[in-house]
């Protein structure tokens, strides 16, 4: 038999002290699991789109972020993607600084 599969939703963004949020069902990927983190998202019938703090804000949010020195992001609301159906996936602090994850059914 095979398991069905649960497809993932849009939630409320509610961003933690730092700004980040997390979909409560998207899976935890590490690092190293780009392979498993591209089988999941096709998995789900998932387009992404990936804005980064960098170059989706404007300076002056961009400077106190990165000079501030603290992953902290709650001023910074990432751009919806053009289109329909984007729901956010994850907000997340990486090396280059935080990233936001949109997700639509394709």
């Amino acid at each position: 038999m095979l398991e069905e599969i649960k497809l993932i939703q849009p939630a409320s963004v509610e961003r933690d002290e730092y700004g980040m949020f997390q979909q409560p069902d998207l899976p935890d990927f590490d690092d190293d699991d780009v392979e498993r983190c591209k089988a999941w998202v096709a998995q789900q019938g998932l387009q992404l789109v990936m804005r980064h703090l960098e170059t989706d804000a404007p300076d002056e949010i961009v400077d106190r972020y990165f000079e501030a020195g603290e992953p902290h992001c709650d001023y910074w609301e990432p751009n919806n993607p053009e289109g329909d159906g984007w729901f956010c996936l994850a907000i997340h602090d990486t090396d280059d600084g935080p990233v936001c994850w949109w997700g639509r059914r394709k």
